[in-house]
């Protein structure tokens, strides 16, 4: 179990379970002895009244006077019981009828109290002492059933036990309120992180218990700095290409003049190596402006993107081919936003899809396909497509594609470098249906 919460929740349960069980044991055994207690200090007031009703005879023989002595000893198993043991006589109690009750001799001012079977075989509690009146030595011992006292405590045991099952489930209702109300901030975070990497806030809120706000800025920092990093970087980049734009110009003057055009030779490797530099300026800054999932960014909705992209497309293959070509862009996707950033997608999209017109005939085709983390694009043209080992060459590992396949060339290779970044599968083949190139891109998205 990874969960705080839940094992938090379930120590303290587990806490009060144990608290409640041990004061029922407590409380229970408490209230048995505070019984016994009482039932043997009635039993004293009773010895006491039975000492008084006890008189030495004429004859030295221990008699009882009838009128003193309390009706309830006179019942037959009333459940208060007496016997007097002295040298002349034994007298029981009329309550005892035909039984009797085992008690020995003790000595004068020796006290016993034990429990007993009675009679009708309830449990008896006995107090038993040792006494002298006018110069006789007995022992008096009385017993009371302790039965009605059992069964109230077994009655007030239930009473109890159903109050703390409800004090328990109580408690426990409680416990799990104020432990859920303790960890919604943390809930909160975990929205907030889902949310940021689906690129909805640019970084967590630091309004969080202080236990975890050193946490939250620490990711904001590290967020930030990323950011940061991100933009020097681009902002390099950029700067690069504007350095370099002056070398180029000046070469592609060079490249016109008369003297140069007067070597072949010179002329276009000149023109070669211009057009190295100015293709890998393009190539590095289209990485450049690359995201990827490790950095929120806006998610791409296809429904809304989609269209203004074909348009675009359409309209530009339109004004460079004229109405020859009649180039038709055919689309398909779910009405899902995907979480990953819109302009890789669109990086993505847009190159597979300027591949696929510069080498169509008449029809390209684009279908979307998944969920909010997983993306199948496929796009497919009826152009004339790569051979099998054109195909090999540009699917293997360590092979630029812009070198491998001329024609091709940056558009490709910026889509492996979007797959790469996404970690996702890039294949390329023969469209089955349209006959031309069919590039395959798989991805999907690190979830939280």
């Amino acid at each position: 179990m990874n969960s705080v919460q839940q094992r938090l929740q379930l120590g303290l349960a587990a806490s009060v379970v144990l608290l409640m069980l041990l004061l029922w044991w407590l409380v229970a055994g408490a209230i048995e002895k505070f019984g016994e207690a009482f039932v043997q200090s009635r039993l004293e007031h009773d010895v006491d009244s039975l000492l008084s009703t006890l008189q030495v005879d004429e004859n030295g023989v221990l008699q009882l006077t009838p009128g003193r002595m309390t009706n309830i000893y006179r019942q037959p198993f009333s459940g208060h019981y007496f016997v007097v043991l002295s040298d002349g006589e034994t007298l029981y109690s009329r309550s005892l009828w035909d039984e009797s009750l085992a008690v020995s001799r003790l000595p004068k001012g020796v006290v016993r109290q034990w429990n007993t079977q009675g009679p009708a075989g309830q449990t008896l509690l006995v107090w038993a002492g040792g006494f002298q009146k006018q110069g006789q030595h007995f022992t008096l011992a009385v017993a009371e059933d302790l039965t009605p006292l059992s069964e109230s405590l077994v009655r007030f045991n239930w009473y109890f036990a159903g109050l703390s099952l409800l004090a328990l489930l109580v408690l426990l209702g409680v416990q799990h309120y104020v432990v859920r109300r303790s960890f919604r901030p943390l809930e909160q975070i975990l929205h907030e992180v889902k949310n940021l990497q689906q690129g909805e806030v640019g970084e967590l809120s630091e309004h969080v218990p202080a236990e975890v706000r050193p946490l939250v800025r620490e990711v904001n920092h590290l967020l930030r700095l990323l950011g940061e990093r991100l933009q020097r970087s681009r902002n390099a980049l950029g700067n690069l290409a504007h350095a370099l734009k002056g070398p180029l110009s000046l070469l592609t003057r060079l490249e016109q003049q008369e003297n140069v055009r007067a070597l072949p030779d010179l002329s276009a490797d000149l023109k070669q190596q211009t057009d190295s530099i100015r293709q890998l300026m393009d190539r590095e800054l289209k990485r450049a402006r690359l995201m990827g999932q490790g950095v929120p960014g806006v998610r791409f909705a296809p429904q809304e993107e989609m269209p203004v992209l074909v348009d675009v497309l359409q309209r530009m293959f339109a004004a460079t081919d004229g109405q020859e070509k009649r180039l038709k862009i055919h689309w398909q996707a779910p009405d899902v936003v995907f979480v990953f950033d819109r302009d890789d997608m669109l990086e993505l999209i847009g190159n597979l899809l300027d591949n696929a017109c510069k080498w169509a005939n008449h029809q390209v085709r684009c279908e979307l396909q998944g969920d909010e983390y997983h993306l199948q694009l496929v796009v497919e043209d009826d152009g004339p497509g790569c051979g099998d080992e054109e195909i090999k060459q540009l699917t293997a590992r360590g092979v630029r594609i812009d070198e491998a396949a001329p024609g091709h060339g940056l558009g490709l290779a910026i889509v492996r470098d979007v797959v790469e970044i996404y970690g996702g599968v890039l294949t390329l083949g023969r469209s089955p249906t349209l006959g031309g190139l069919r590039v395959s891109v798989c991805l999907e998205s690190a979830r939280t």
